[in-house]
């Protein structure tokens, strides 16, 4: 016996639907990144075990937003985790690609909170290392915008915003000339921090792939 024509409309609707279901899962598969909550302020972390340590800062800001930097051996920036606001979701850089859990085996927070900056404060010339011989100079006006230097091979611009970021400045960073490991675009927060003294701030940036981590000195 043939399925009459609405009978067979009926069917494929019902396979469709089966079909799609399949393909989604039934979920969202975006990994899960889950990171202690500290209250505000400026923390040296330990996100390994004693015998093997992750060290690593970690930037609680009054607004919920929060950083977690762990570092390579060279205490560059290697990971980082990031979020903007209170109700906000945790971001993995270099993106996760599977559910993150960080623990940490040690958290010692800075006897004294370094000043929040401010742009008229931060306004001046800087001067900061990407590589082995190859610097940037740029220069921050008291409006928050970035400019480069016109002797600096490595070209650094754009505006810092005088809404807070973990403690610091948010910022928005364009790069050119400054080698294939710089992010063209990326986003991130100026910090100052007394730990990173005599450096007047750390610049931590990202396009969601790369990181840019650099220490900003007065020229």
């Amino acid at each position: 016996m043939r399925a009459s024509p609405l009978l067979r409309a009926r069917l494929l609707s019902l396979l469709a639907t089966l079909a799609l279901a399949a393909c989604n899962g039934g979920g969202d598969d975006t990994p899960v990144v889950q990171v202690p909550e500290l209250s505000p302020g400026t923390y040296l972390v330990n996100a390994g075990t004693t015998e093997a340590p992750v060290l690593g800062r970690y930037f609680s800001g009054s607004d919920g937003s929060r950083l977690l930097v762990l570092h390579n051996s060279a205490e560059q920036a290697e990971r980082l985790y990031r979020r903007s606001a209170a109700d906000a979701v945790w971001t993995a850089v270099p993106a996760a690609t599977a559910d993150v859990s960080i623990a940490l085996q040690s958290s010692f927070k800075q006897a004294q909170a370094s000043a929040a900056p401010t742009l008229a404060g931060l306004a001046g010339r800087y001067v900061a290392q990407l590589a082995p011989d190859v610097w940037a100079q740029f220069s921050i006006a008291a409006d928050g915008s970035l400019s480069a230097g016109s002797a600096s091979t490595c070209k650094l611009s754009g505006r810092l915003d005088a809404k807070a970021g973990a403690g610091g400045l948010a910022v928005s960073l364009n790069a050119s000339g400054c080698g294939s490991s710089v992010p063209a675009s990326s986003q991130g927060f100026v910090l100052v921090d007394a730990e990173e003294q005599p450096a007047r701030f750390r610049l931590l940036a990202d396009d969601g792939r790369s990181l840019l981590d650099l220490r900003a000195f007065t020229e």
